[in-house]
């Protein structure tokens, strides 16, 4: 019998080697509400990084960040001064 999976629960989960990026892994998953989440490990170790939080994921050892994720809202966007142009 499969687990019934609770609101914030990952639903679909995927590892693998990313396709763009060298030598890059990326961790791919989307929760019962449909948000979808990806995280993309570079450098050192990065299939041993990706695995490793995959397997957190899996374990529902992240569900308090994925909540998190999910309450959160972006920050209203501040338009910075332009730069001036020296004149000659």
């Amino acid at each position: 019998m499969a687990k019934k999976l609770r609101a914030l629960e990952p639903r679909d989960l995927a590892l693998a080697a990313d396709l763009d990026l060298e030598h890059a892994w990326r961790v791919e998953y989307v929760d019962r509400g449909g948000h979808g989440y990806v995280a993309i490990f570079t450098g050192q170790s990065a299939e041993l990084r990706a695995r490793d939080y995959y397997d957190a994921i899996e374990r529902g050892a992240l569900n308090s960040r994925i909540a998190d994720a999910e309450l959160t809202t972006a920050s209203a966007l501040v338009s910075l001064p332009k730069k001036r142009r020296l004149m000659r």
